[in-house]
């Protein structure tokens, strides 16, 4: 008896351990906010501090294609980059530069100040809540001016975290990057 006793007490624990380890390895969610408060510590943890902001832009895109193409496209290219990497997303974001197109229907365009102000606190924010290491991923052309200026303000102080910038089209969804810059 002993040894068979001992023989299932040694697979209980085995099973055990393994159900720890896959209860572990058990993807959480990585959109912010379908995260619950205990989830979204755990998902930070699990990302290692890696947060996503993907960056789009509202704007008209001919006849054809949703005014949030852009927001879409980049939201779509970093929840597939994510099948390979967990990492936490934050929600759509769309508060670029779209000075050109805003006598355009349906486009939203925002204040330089305020664009720079709502990145700066949204990046801020992130990092507040663990987001120490931010990928900024960009999907709209008009950004690529914005986007180093925020860069080159993240210089003026310390920070505890640090951000990147990361440039995407729409054939980069399935291929390789164009693009990146560090700041």
């Amino acid at each position: 008896m002993t040894k068979v006793r001992r023989s299932v007490v040694l697979t209980l624990f085995a099973l055990l351990l393994s159900a720890e380890v896959s209860f572990a390895q058990t993807r959480l969610p990585t959109k912010w906010e379908e995260l619950t408060g205990p989830d979204f510590i755990s998902a930070v943890n699990q990302a290692r501090g890696v947060c996503v902001l993907p960056f789009g832009i509202i704007e008209k895109h001919g006849p054809h294609l949703p005014l949030g193409t852009d927001l879409l496209d980049v939201r779509y290219a970093v929840l597939n980059a994510l099948q390979q990497e967990y990492a936490v997303v934050f929600p759509e974001y769309y508060f670029g530069q779209i000075f050109e197109a805003q006598h355009q229907p349906g486009t939203l365009a925002y204040s330089l100040i305020t664009q720079l102000t709502l990145l700066q606190e949204t990046v801020k924010e992130m990092a507040r809540n663990g987001c120490k290491k931010v990928v900024i991923v960009n999907g709209h052309g008009g950004n690529d001016s914005l986007l180093p200026l925020f860069a080159q303000s993240q210089l003026a102080s310390p920070r505890d975290y640090s951000s990147v910038r990361f440039r995407t089209t729409a054939r980069e969804c399935a291929g390789t990057p164009s693009n990146e810059d560090s700041d």
